[in-house]
């Protein structure tokens, strides 16, 4: 079992000023300045977590992790606001589910794992699309569109 969620109606609504620059805004800034949100996350022998997390950061994050997973390779979550870290170890044709700040492990399917993380991500850009079109125009928003199709794949 593998929880990735997020709360659209926590997602925190840009300024007027970062509205108005989201089809140029930066990657950096896109990824921690704005959409803050709650996300969930669980695994069998955890339960749900809520943290608090930048949207994109986050995303971002998650599909670096399910690219190495995808490549047999550990795949880690890191938290640029602290030193939180979640880690995917492979074993078989499952995975350990590591969380730097609770010594109790987790653990999830590979093929569960990575359809989450492809259905969590394509779901947070959809809803940021969504209520704002223009980020549609940013050039970040086409690399996270790339960096979902590598793990589509996976979905299937």
């Amino acid at each position: 079992m593998f929880l990735l969620a997020f709360d659209p109606e926590s997602v925190r609504e840009p300024s007027e000023k970062q509205a108005a620059e989201l089809a140029e805004t930066s990657e950096m800034n896109l990824r921690y300045d704005y959409f803050g949100t709650r996300v969930h996350i669980a695994a069998a022998g955890f339960e749900p977590e809520r943290l608090r997390v930048p949207l994109l950061d986050f995303v971002h994050c998650v599909l670096l992790a399910a690219r190495a997973v995808s490549g047999g390779q550990q795949g880690r979550i890191s938290f640029t606001e602290s030193s939180m870290l979640i880690e995917f170890v492979p074993a078989d044709e499952n995975l350990t589910v590591l969380r730097s700040w609770d010594p109790v492990p987790g653990s999830c399917g590979t093929a569960e794992f990575l359809e989450t993380a492809y259905r969590f991500s394509t779901d947070a850009l959809r809803s940021i699309a969504e209520r704002y079109p223009s980020f549609r125009r940013n050039a970040y928003h086409d690399v996270l569109g790339g960096m979902i199709q590598a793990i589509e794949p996976a979905e299937q």
